[in-house]
């Protein structure tokens, strides 16, 4: 058995086809053996898969090839295998559940009028 991780990851971009994405994201997880869950709105893409290195790593170059996907921040994690019982791909209204789903607009740069991405270090240093 390959070496075991997780990969937790979102991006904010618009989608113009939900259904589509979710029957690509589908065969592509099912075709690596992946298991996780998956959120797609037309905001953008929710994940946490688990799985085999490997696949992971073959799942993470296919989804950065998709237009707005590039720049999406994959976090890995230790696993130890069978953290997930199965994959589940959802659409939803929200990406992130605010409860206005008209009231967010996404272009290709993210969310518009959106905060800046902080590093660790500059978090610690806001809350300190």
């Amino acid at each position: 058995m390959e070496l075991q991780k997780v990969i937790l990851y979102y991006g904010f971009t618009p989608i113009s086809d939900p259904d589509a994405l979710k029957l690509w994201q589908r065969t592509l997880c099912e075709s690596l053996g992946l298991k996780g869950r998956i959120l797609i709105s037309k905001h953008g893409i929710n994940g946490t898969l688990g799985g085999d290195i490997s696949a992971l790593r073959t799942y993470v170059r296919e989804t950065k090839k998709y237009p707005g996907f590039k720049k999406i921040d994959f976090k890995w994690s230790s696993s130890e295998g069978n953290d997930f019982p199965r994959l589940a791909i959802r659409i939803r209204d929200e990406l992130v559940a605010f409860g206005n789903p008209d009231e967010l607009e996404v272009d290709i740069n993210g969310v518009v009028g959106g905060g800046i991405h902080l590093r660790p270090e500059q978090v610690n240093e806001l809350v300190a």
